[in-house]
């Protein structure tokens, strides 16, 4: 691998951490507590996010699991809020209920950190599937 694809690698691997390890620390600051069968699972999930590990293990439906507790709380603290925060920013010049902006803060993280995640497993197959090919040349 040249020097520049590995400080690519390098530079979407921060990336999805820093934005991992904010993500679990706002989630703490909310109070969002998950439920159901999958609480201990999320637990863990953000536990190794705010320790800066457990990237691999972050897949899409892992990613999907925790978008679906920001949504599902944050539709329950404000009846929509949570789908329109995850879909799209949403301006909080206007708002002044702070559990409300503490909530779309988080939506909005979650999606940097899906952004961040995605763009590093690109970036990660596109390196697999080139050498492959070279492979066969």
């Amino acid at each position: 691998m040249d020097i520049e694809t590995e400080r690519e690698v390098h530079e979407l691997t921060l990336a999805a951490i820093y934005h991992g390890r904010l993500l679990a620390g706002e989630w703490q600051e909310t109070g969002l507590v998950p439920l159901g069968t999958t609480k201990q699972l999320t637990q863990d999930l953000l536990q190794n996010l705010h320790e800066r590990r457990g990237l691999e293990e972050l897949d899409e439906d892992r990613l999907h699991l925790l978008g679906e507790h920001i949504r599902k709380f944050t539709n329950q603290y404000r009846e929509g809020l949570g789908d329109r925060a995850l879909q799209q920013n949403i301006e909080t010049e206007q708002i002044f209920d702070m559990k409300a902006i503490d909530l779309i803060n988080l939506a909005w993280r979650w999606r940097q950190l899906r952004g961040a995640k995605r763009a590093l497993d690109d970036k990660t197959a596109a390196i697999r599937e080139t050498e492959k090919l070279l492979v066969q040349v």
